[in-house]
């Protein structure tokens, strides 16, 4: 099989990359051991960020998520839920934090309408009766099954290839050089080669073990996060709690349920999907502190997922056998040509982000690839809008 550009990896990276360089007129095959969406992209809570959740720590993050918000709301309005979002303070939460966070907030250049405790508990009669202060940010609820599928559609619409429950097990090489690779169809055992000019490394958590198997490795600082999902929606907006992040923090009403989350847990292993029952308890009772009674919800399911980060500086930090919180690693992103860094022409591995700066992470990688094919044409993701169903 022949294609310009393999793209490992079919979450929402991953599909975004294939949508843009087909865009550009690139030749495209994606391969994704599960199918599309199934990994980190399908194990999140469904906030589209504006980023205010982290403008007081990390605003270059906070200011590329309110960025990428304001055009996937032009270019695929369909998959998401504007419920808006509200960052409440509870009673057991530290008022110095407002100021810092309304400064940040301006810096990012976000909206914010302090609206006030009362109007606040109009809006959300669950809310805490005891709230100090409310404002309110222009967040949305994403559907990011439908998300995954939308960019597939879009990109085979452009003559890209999906190979979906295929795993890449090698990659061919010439002179330094990628070549292709060479995966197994975990359905039916069967050895596919894919010949390429280029390789993009797009496989999330999973990054780190797939460089490695072209002699680029490098570290993922992987954290994996729990969730609950309860019986209806509790809330028409999205709540969050104003403080630095942490477990529990946030509620999201998605779809029929209302989603809270989330915990920060290191691991080593990309697949680590389990939820202990302390991380149960901590989503419960952090939860409580701004939403009393979802305690007595039914839950009616519950999910982890792993946030591939890249941090180089945390990596260090862990190297070194000190306590890494890895809500500390940044939650900006890292294209990583690895010519430059392993002698490895023609792979690039895309790192880090966020789900809702999956277009810019796309762009960006997009650009390095058309470097490398000599191909000068400009990314179109930003103002062409997605194929709906």
């Amino acid at each position: 099989m022949e294609t310009d550009v393999v793209v490992i990896g079919g979450g929402v990276t991953g599909c975004g990359v294939a949508w843009d360089l087909a865009l550009r007129g690139a030749n495209v095959t994606l391969i994704e051991m599960g199918d599309v969406g199934t990994g980190t992209s399908g194990r999140y809570h469904g906030l589209l960020h504006t980023g205010s959740r982290y403008v007081a720590s990390d605003l270059t993050s906070a200011r590329e998520c309110y960025g990428e918000h304001t055009t996937i709301r032009r270019v695929a309005p369909h998959v998401l839920d504007d419920t808006g979002g509200i960052f409440v303070l509870s009673p057991s939460d530290e008022e110095s934090f407002v100021e810092a966070w309304t400064a940040g907030c301006k810096a990012a250049g976000i909206p914010v309408e302090d609206i006030g405790p009362a109007e606040a508990l109009r809006r959300e009669p669950l809310l805490h009766p005891d709230t100090r202060a409310a404002f309110e940010v222009p967040d949305a609820a994403c559907n990011s099954f439908e998300l995954c599928a939308t960019l597939r559609r879009s990109a085979e619409s452009l003559g890209a290839r999906f190979l979906t429950y295929h795993r890449v097990e090698s990659f061919q090489e010439e002179d330094g050089r990628v070549r292709g690779v060479n995966a197994t169809d975990l359905r039916t055992g069967e050895t596919v080669e894919v010949r390429c000019q280029a390789v993009v490394n797009a496989a999330g958590p999973w990054a780190g073990e797939v460089g490695k198997k072209a002699g680029a490795g490098f570290g993922m600082v992987l954290s994996r996060g729990a969730m609950l999902a309860f019986n209806g929606r509790w809330t028409g907006a999205i709540l969050s709690r104003l403080r630095p992040p942490g477990d529990g923090d946030i509620f999201v009403p998605l779809g029929p349920t209302g989603v809270a989350g989330t915990t920060s847990v290191p691991t080593d292993d990309p697949g680590d999907t389990r939820i202990e029952d302390w991380e149960r308890e901590r989503i419960l009772s952090e939860t409580e502190a701004f939403l009393p009674g979802v305690r007595q919800a039914r839950i009616l399911r519950s999910w982890a997922g792993v946030r591939p980060l890249y941090d180089p500086g945390t990596q260090s930090d862990s190297a070194e056998g000190t306590h890494v919180d890895n809500r500390k690693a940044a939650r900006t992103f890292d294209v990583l040509d690895h010519a430059e860094r392993d002698g490895v022409e023609g792979l690039v591995s895309i790192v880090g982000g966020k789900l809702t700066t999956f277009r810019l992470m796309a762009e960006k990688t997009s650009d390095k690839i058309g470097e490398k094919l000599g191909v000068d044409k400009p990314c179109l993701t930003a103002k062409t809008e997605m194929l709906a169903r």
